[in-house]
């Protein structure tokens, strides 16, 4: 089964949104900021199928960051923005990414993220 990695810096918000993605049956590693988020992706043996990304991680790195070092380890992995921030929704479907606005519900996020992952053959 593949994996989700979830890097969101609001604990609160990780937790739920972990828990959501949980329920659908998806593993799920998470991480709060940019830093650790890139030391989960560069120890990891195996290739994460989604990463869920928060754009706005606090100083010291970005969802876009951590983005482009995932796909340098794992091309195939999917991306899935979130933002509370409309500047960044532009960014939508840039390299096959989707965007999703703050706020939503954990479940909602969590549908559409398994929507996405459905059409990968690791789920």
């Amino acid at each position: 089964m593949g994996q989700v990695l979830l890097v969101e810096d609001e604990v609160l918000i990780a937790e739920m949104v972990r828990d959501a993605l949980e329920d659908r049956g998806l593993a799920v590693r998470s991480a709060y900021c940019h830093r650790s988020a890139c030391d989960i992706l560069d120890a990891q043996a195996e290739s994460f199928s989604v990463l869920v990304a928060d754009i706005n991680l606090g100083p010291g790195g970005s969802g876009f960051e951590v983005a482009r070092r995932a796909r340098e380890l794992h091309p195939d992995v999917k991306v899935v923005y979130i933002s509370g921030h409309a500047a960044h929704l532009q960014k939508q479907g840039v390299d096959g990414s989707i965007m999703v606005p703050k706020p939503f519900y954990p479940d909602e996020l969590a549908d559409r993220v398994a929507e996405f992952a459905a059409v990968d053959s690791r789920f």
